[in-house]
């Protein structure tokens, strides 16, 4: 069985090569929603993913790396992600998710226009702490002004980092921050096109 740990490279590998992923990695009933398009807005569960996944790696073709993470326990994670197209020009994007059972029930996913230069946070490795590392409260205080968020904030004391998808009214988004010694020291916000599912 797959870990809260293990799931941004297992997401990963499913978009980039193994359509099969879907059945470690979602619930039955699991839901998503696109930013920027509709055509995640009727796949409901692995079988239908696994379907919609093949056809994008045969219609598309762009392989995935996650980046950031924040892996709060056995109830949410985010990460950041770079999508390689086939001409060898990347994007950066964010997935947000909610975990059922240890998988993916809900996921949220935005990609930006282009490739994020900023420097990665924490990923699989746990950094050393910093020398103001903040509790779980610390770090929601810190996040809590920054966006309207949408639901429960995804919280990660060891990386030190936060995730959430917010809502403007009229779009819904997602934001990544890196919070060092106490401050938010990198942030990722990318809005969508179109008003926010779940």
């Amino acid at each position: 069985m797959v870990t809260p740990e293990q799931i941004p490279d297992s997401w990963c590998r499913m978009w980039s090569e193994d359509a099969t992923l879907a059945h470690e990695l979602l619930t039955d009933d699991a839901r998503q929603w696109s930013g920027v398009a509709e055509r995640l807005d009727s796949v409901a569960g692995p079988a239908s993913m696994t379907e919609f996944v093949r056809a994008y790696q045969r219609n598309v073709g762009n392989t995935f790396a996650a980046r950031t993470l924040v892996i709060d326990g056995n109830e949410r994670l985010a990460y950041t992600w770079d999508a390689t197209r086939p001409d060898g020009t990347a994007v950066t994007g964010i997935d947000v998710c909610v975990l059922q059972d240890g998988v993916v029930t809900l996921n949220w996913t935005v990609p930006a226009a282009e490739r994020s230069a900023l420097p990665d946070g924490p990923g699989i490795e746990v950094l050393p702490p910093n020398a103001r590392a903040l509790d779980r409260a610390g770090l929601t205080t810190i996040a809590a002004g920054l966006h309207p968020w949408h639901g429960d904030l995804a919280v990660d004391v060891e990386r030190q980092t936060v995730a959430g998808v917010w809502s403007g009214g009229a779009v819904g988004g997602l934001a990544v921050l890196v919070i060092t010694d106490g401050a938010v020291a990198r942030s990722w916000s990318l809005p969508g096109t179109r008003p926010l599912l779940y």
